[in-house]
């Protein structure tokens, strides 16, 4: 069995970058914090972990929950009224929706997502664009804070019990490529965000990608 697995953000969907502006909004409209944008500086590149972090070096741990809940919230908010104001904000990654069906037609194949993003507005961008995850392995920000625990999970929901093979990870940060390395996936870089030796501007290329990943 072949696992092939997918970030959303940069991957499958382009947000045009105000996904990252509404979290820094978000965080400091709830906490009064001022945080960095870039996300490398974060142990954890992922919303909750990213959220941990700034709480703790706040010294806000005794509120971390409560916190927390709010900031996501006040995220949520903000994505879904940008949403309804700019519907062209978030638009699919070119040829995203089309390898994913064509991978789900696999038998020997099993297909997840997981992101960093919290689960209801990386559920909201994925709609937005036409991808379902009724029939992929789903795993968010919302089950865990570590991307490693992220995709080890989504992985799970994807195979069902069944075991795997190989797996193959498609992600747009350096993140995602060394989470991948730790798993000991193979990386599909999307994009531009990440140097790498195997990596496609878009997803268009459906039968090279295939070909390239083992699974034509």
């Amino acid at each position: 069995m072949h696992l092939v697995m997918f970030d959303i953000d940069g991957t499958l969907v382009d947000s045009a970058g105000f996904d990252a502006e509404l979290y820094v909004e978000a965080v400091r409209s709830v906490l009064d914090v001022e945080i960095g944008r870039d996300w490398n500086a974060y142990e954890h590149v992922s919303d909750s972990g990213i959220l941990e972090q700034v709480l703790r070096d706040a010294r806000l741990d005794d509120q971390a929950q409560e916190l927390a809940a709010r900031v996501q919230e006040r995220f949520v908010s903000l994505v879904r009224d940008y949403l309804g104001r700019t519907p062209g904000a978030v638009r699919e990654i070119a040829g995203a929706k089309s390898l994913i069906d064509r991978l789900l037609e696999l038998p020997n194949v099993r297909v997840a997502i997981a992101t960093g993003g919290w689960e209801p507005t990386a559920k909201l961008k994925l709609a937005h664009v036409g991808i379902g995850t009724e029939r992929l392995g789903f795993a968010s920000s919302s089950d865990a804070r570590a991307r490693t625990d992220i995709m080890r999970l989504a992985a799970q929901r994807a195979l069902r019990g069944a075991s795997y093979a190989r797996a193959t990870y498609f992600g747009d940060g350096a993140w995602d490529r060394r989470a991948s390395e730790e798993l000991g996936w193979d990386f599909v870089a999307v994009g531009d965000g990440v140097a790498h030796a195997i990596a496609y501007a878009d997803l268009r290329a459906t039968d090279a990608i295939l070909s390239r990943i083992g699974c034509a």
